[in-house]
């Protein structure tokens, strides 16, 4: 065998080793892989993830509200730039799919290195959590007390904070890729990191997964199904008009320094409560296309200081509003993220109706956690983070048609 596929399949299956690094030997590892295993196989395809034909008027639909929203945005260089890049990774993705589906040998073989990598990443993460806490060295980690709510606060430890978004899910995914559950054990380790780190959205997509697992299981238990979803719907419609009833109206200075938080900040941090009011009253000015991809921190207003004592450190409101769906609206408007929306809606129905039981858990929870915590954490045009989607949906398509051909 040509030593082309074995570069290839070590550079992806360590590419969330080189994140652990930085986010650019993570793009290059990657990205470089997948392009040495496309030329090795001379595979090149534009239809993606080998979709059927009624995806495509979706797609296209998608690929228009993109355009137009660029046409219409406050930053026009920058917004050209994020589409790109988002069609790039969907390309690349549905190409290192159809590699894969063409070759099992090499498919296997990358999830050699990447579950290599995955215990290596997490077990590395845990102790130097560990390490850096004190707790291992028995000085223990720093306690703040806050002298207004009585409340105490765990030292956070932030080097690996914002990766413990994409490690965290591919630690749970590893059972699903080795079709074995013997690497639940792997959760001794992400418990605590995911503590000392404080890495609140992670925990937030695990609890929404896991709900969306029940869902389909009550789904799969009863024959009223319609009334369910109907009532599931219905649910969180009234829950999300419960929550922008009650987060602050009022954005002035003087409003926001003594304004009382009717949402407890327990539950949903100051910060973001005045992030998500001033992303929603900036949307009803420019609601079809919105204001442009990527565009959230040149809006007027973007960058004034909140002046909450609450804040913290986040003095300012951030160039994002730290909720995919927020910023999706915001940004593309109405019209693009309803086709974005029906665009992955569709893209998992087609790979979930050729999945068995146990395929589909894992679908739905991958689904349940990547959207779930994006509603509380990165910007969605952030490269490593969107590419980390389409590339972990290649790799679990992949593994769900080489099952199936068995």
């Amino acid at each position: 065998m040509s030593i082309l596929p074995n570069i290839s399949s070590f550079l992806i299956g360590f590419s969330y080793s080189f994140l652990l690094y930085n986010k650019i030997a993570f793009g290059i590892s990657l990205v470089g892989g997948t392009i040495i295993l496309m030329i090795y196989k001379k595979c090149l395809t534009l239809n993606i993830f080998n979709q059927k034909k009624e995806i495509n008027f979706i797609l296209i639909s998608l690929i228009i509200s993109f355009l137009i929203s660029c046409g219409v945005s406050i930053e026009h260089d920058r917004s050209v730039l994020v589409v790109i890049y988002f069609f790039l990774f969907l390309l690349l993705s549905s190409n290192l799919n159809l590699c894969f589906n063409l070759d099992k040998e090499i498919f296997e073989k990358t999830l050699f290195f990447f579950t290599i990598s995955i215990i290596l990443n997490i077990t590395y993460i845990c102790f130097f959590n560990l390490y850096q806490s004190g707790i291992l060295t028995g000085t223990f980690f720093e306690i703040n007390f806050s002298d207004t709510e009585g409340k105490f606060f765990l030292y956070e430890i932030i080097k690996f904070k914002g990766v413990m978004n994409i490690i965290s899910i591919l630690v749970l995914l590893l059972p699903f890729f080795r079709n074995s559950s013997n690497y639940f054990y792997l959760i001794l380790l992400l418990i605590p990191s995911l503590i000392l780190s404080n890495s609140n959205s992670s925990i937030f997509g695990i609890l929404l997964g896991i709900i969306l697992c029940l869902f389909l299981f009550i789904l799969k238990k009863t024959k009223k199904q319609k009334q369910i979803i109907i009532s599931f719907f219905t649910l969180g419609i009234i829950t999300l008009s419960i929550l922008i009833k009650n987060l602050p109206t009022q954005l002035e200075s003087e409003s926001i320094k003594n304004y009382d938080f009717k949402i407890p900040i327990s539950l949903i941090d100051a910060h973001r409560q005045f992030i998500w009011a001033f992303s929603i009253s900036r949307i009803k000015e420019k609601a079809v296309f919105g204001y442009g991809p990527d565009t959230s921190n040149f809006i007027e207003g973007s960058q004034e200081i909140i002046g909450n004592y609450y804040t913290g450190t986040m003095k300012y409101i951030p160039s994002h509003p730290h909720n995919f769906l927020l910023e999706l609206i915001l940004e593309v408007g109405i019209i693009g993220t309803t086709a974005f929306i029906i665009f992955i809606i569709l893209l998992n129905f087609n790979i979930f109706r050729i999945s068995n039981i146990r395929q589909q858990y894992f679908l739905i929870f991958f689904n349940g956690y990547f959207w779930g915590s994006s509603l509380v954490n990165f910007s969605f045009w952030l490269g490593w983070w969107q590419g980390s989607y389409f590339f972990i949906l290649a790799l679990i398509y992949s593994k769900i048609y080489l099952d199936e051909k068995l």
